[in-house]
């Protein structure tokens, strides 16, 4: 208050000042103007007795001695003409006197005109009338002049006398003004002796509660350092590197597991930009690589913690290391990967073995002996299916569980699944019952949904009673194709129903004894569907029982491709944007039997594909819509151009058979423009001819109980040739003879199958690969391979069917020496 007293005070005085000042300059105006006015007036008053002066000296050269009075009137006649001139400058920012003057100037021009005239007359000794009347008008033009000018003197008078009266009015306001000044001031100044005379009084008291606070402040402050030094603390006994990150980034507060783990002192931490020891801070969180001093590395699992208080923001970050994690995944997954191929390998031999002896291939067994042969192979099955499901929910939790997807029927995908679980309903004595309806087109992996269709029937035979039936459906809506399949069981309990899609999920513990299972069907199967972009789930079906379903989303239907009539001449697509190549392309399959296609475009090629069936296909590389390697690769994603031979008739065919390196399964040969035709009939003879005889597989295993399974499923068909190692293969794959089939084991003694690829791809011709191991088969291998699969999860009509396919669409055997084997440096 007593500052604020003193500031009024202060400004009064300002304030009174600043009007003083401002007083004494409007005196000062108003002396200026004084002065100026009589100035002026004096200079009116000045140019009405030379105007006297002019005339006398006129009248004295008319009338008396004209000598001196001669130069008297000019002189004169120059201080009139110069005063005008000064009274034009004086009134220039006045409007109405500069008017006045602008008059007097007229008129003191038309009479120092009339005197200038007489003048004149005087000179030439003249007289008369004429000089009379000039005369006469010389005084008229005086009067007119003088008129002007009293009429100057009255207005700047009366403008002196109204600035006079304009600062007598301000001079009395800045006498009130200072008077009201001068009262405050002495009010102000009572006011702040008695707000300083109160502080004088409060001057102890203030004392002490400064004291007070001074003494709570360090009370605080210990507190704080007490609360910092125990954070501290426990911070250090944290086995996680923990970091308080400023809002600038960097390190404020760093515990000891920090400085062990970045191999620097504490003290050194704090202030560092949190990006020197964690680059990719502020970017993301989860893993990342930290960086060490030293410049070494390691991954750490990163989580971050944003605050805000009292306006500070800041974070706090936790970083753990997963050196020790990661070495310890890498371990289990080799752990997997051992265990999947030593149980996989033997029980494929015995689950092979035993479904070939029950199968007769040993003869007729004894009924006993039958018995226990079943016995065996229901155990080996469901050993089969329970290191299936360990090994497959390994995957999905690590991440590794692969798809290979296709544009397939749901439909068919069903029937194949009814048809295949029909023997274990029969187990159960239940019958599975395919409803009627639509058919809809999904983009699937067939072999995983073939999986969760198996484990739906299973589950339903399994928990349906004797004699029942189970009713399997596919309904169709505009966005989903939806399977359900329909038990009559005594459902599914309420306390069960939140967990029955959970790992080990068992209704009862006594279910595991009476029917058998994991408890992992279902957890694997909603992995595979949600995998697919759908859903799956359950419900109460009408008149009891459980209904479950899952929904894929369905594909645009496109038409079916017409059957092949019998007789009909072979069909080859030609893709060509050339008209005339084309053209001649043609002309020269005609000649051979073959009806040509031509699409100009990649578009146009597809198109045609879909609406139609061809034998064979040529293919130009440069297209306009569309490279002609992307067209290829493509084609084999399509079910019916997997397996479509292809001849390249392009000018850069050596270049698209280096792009294309493994890629190129198929392809019967590559013709550089200008055509060969003999050439292009050889490769599409070679496109549809099959070799005689058995054919001949390469089988690169190294359990002999697998190859003699494998000899044994394809019997006669074939020519197996064994090789128990990469060395043994290499040898087989160097001597000379036609190869249709190579089967790979990836797991090998003296190292992995795929190494074999390279060498596969430098025969001439290139005989498919089929892939048939312990290990799934990467999606890195899948464009090198023609088919793959898995030990354990294959049954044997399957492999043989498989393995028939591969070596219909193989290379063939023929007399010519481009058909004998070679060597070739494998593709860069």
């Amino acid at each position: 208050m007593t500052l604020g007293a003193a500031g009024l005070v202060l400004g009064l005085y300002l304030g009174g000042g600043a009007l003083a000042l401002r007083v004494l300059d409007d005196a000062q105006t108003q002396r200026e103007r004084v002065s100026a006015s009589q100035e002026m007036v004096e200079m009116l008053l000045d140019l009405r007795g030379t105007l006297y002066e002019a005339v006398a000296a006129r009248n004295q050269v008319l009338f008396g001695d004209p000598g001196p009075f001669r130069r008297s009137f000019f002189d004169s006649r120059r201080r009139i003409t110069d005063r005008v001139a000064v009274l034009h400058g004086r009134v220039q920012d006045r409007p109405d006197q500069s008017a006045l003057v602008a008059r007097l100037d007229a008129r003191t021009s038309a009479m120092l005109n009339r005197l200038d005239a007489t003048m004149r007359f005087a000179s030439r000794g003249e007289d008369g009338p004429d000089i009379t009347m000039m005369i006469r008008e010389a005084g008229a033009e005086r009067q007119a002049v003088l008129a002007v000018a009293d009429r100057l003197v009255e207005s700047e008078r009366s403008r002196l006398a109204a600035g006079n009266r304009a600062y007598s009015a301000r001079a009395n306001q800045a006498r009130g003004i200072m008077a009201v000044l001068f009262g405050v001031a002495l009010v102000s100044t009572a006011a702040a002796l008695w707000a300083l005379h109160r502080q004088r009084r409060s001057t102890l008291a203030r004392y002490a509660s400064l004291e007070a606070s001074r003494r709570a402040a360090e009370a605080d402050k210990l507190t704080l350092s007490e609360s910092r030094t125990r954070l501290q603390s426990i911070l250090d006994h944290a086995s996680d590197t923990i970091l308080l990150v400023d809002r600038a980034e960097r390190i404020q507060i760093a515990n000891e597991a920090a400085a062990q783990q970045f191999r620097q002192p504490l003290h050194a931490l704090l202030g560092q930009p949190v990006q020197a020891l964690i680059p990719a801070f502020g970017r993301r969180q989860g893993e990342v690589e930290a960086r060490r001093a030293d410049g070494s590395s390691f991954p750490a699992e990163l989580s971050m913690g944003r605050y805000d208080q009292d306006g500070e923001q800041g974070c706090v970050c936790v970083l753990r290391d997963i050196t020790e994690r990661r070495r310890l995944d890498e371990m289990k997954n080799e752990f997997v990967s051992t265990v999947s191929h030593e149980l996989r390998t033997p029980l494929t031999s015995i689950r092979a073995s035993l479904g070939l002896v029950a199968g007769g291939v040993a003869g007729t067994l004894p009924e006993q002996a039958r018995e226990l042969l079943d016995i065996a192979h229901k155990n080996s099955e469901r050993l089969v299916l329970l290191v299936n499901d360990i090994l497959d929910i390994e995957k999905i939790e690590s991440g590794r569980l692969e798809f290979h997807r296709e544009r397939v029927s749901a439909r068919q995908m069903l029937e194949q699944a009814v048809a295949a679980n029909r023997a274990y309903g029969s187990q159960f004595e239940v019958r599975f019952a395919i409803e009627p309806g639509r058919d809809a087109a999904v983009y699937a992996d067939v072999q995983r949904i073939q999986q969760v269709l198996a484990n739906l029937l299973s589950n339903a035979a399994k928990f349906s009673p004797h004699g029942g039936t189970v009713e399997v459906g596919l309904s169709v809506d505009a966005g989903n194709a939806t399977f359900h399949v329909r038990d009559h069981g005594n459902g599914i309990p309420e306390v069960f129903r939140s967990r029955i899609f959970q790992r080990f999920a068992q209704a009862d513990s006594s279910d595991v004894r009476q029917k058998g299972g994991t408890g992992l069907g279902l957890s694997i199967s909603r992995a595979i569907v949600e995998h697919h972009a759908g859903q799956i789930g359950f419900e109460d079906a009408p008149g009891g029982g459980t209904r479950f379903w899952f929904a894929l989303p369905r594909l645009v239907e496109r038409p079916v491709l017409r059957a092949t009539e019998p007789g009909r001449r072979r069909r080859v697509l030609i893709i060509e944007d050339d008209a005339d190549v084309a053209r001649l392309l043609q002309m020269m399959l005609d000649q051979h039997g073959w009806d040509g296609h031509i699409a100009a475009t990649a578009e146009a090629a597809f198109a045609a594909l879909d609406h139609g069936s061809f034998d064979a296909l040529t293919l130009d590389l440069m297209l306009p819509d569309e490279d002609g390697i992307s067209l290829f690769r493509r084609l084999r994603l399509r079910p019916d151009g997997h397996a479509l031979p292809v001849v390249v008739v392009s000018a850069v065919a050596d270049e698209g058979r280096l792009s294309l390196n493994g890629d190129a399964v198929g392809v019967v040969d590559w013709l550089e423009k200008p055509i060969d035709q003999a050439r292009l009939r050889a490769a599409l003879t070679q496109a549809l001819h099959r070799a005689e005889g058995p054919s001949r597989i390469l089988h690169v295993e190294d359990d002999d109980d697998i190859r003699r399974v494998v000899s044994a499923v394809m019997g006669d068909a074939a020519e197996m040739l064994p090789a128990r190692s990469l060395a043994e293969a290499r040898m087989a794959l160097a001597e000379p003879g036609t190869l249709r089939l190579v089967i790979i084991d990836v797991g090998l003694p003296d190292g992995s199958g795929l190494d074999l690829l390279p060498d596969i791809q430098g025969l001439s011709p290139q005989p498919p690969v089929l892939i048939f191991s312990a290990t799934d088969t990467g999606a890195h291998t899948a464009g090198s391979v023609a088919a793959a699969l898995v030990k354990s999860r294959t049954e044997n009509n399957t492999l043989h069917d498989t393995i028939r396919q591969l070596i219909e669409a193989g290379p063939l055997a023929g007399t010519s020496p481009e058909n004998t084997p070679r060597r070739t440096e494998p593709a860069a």
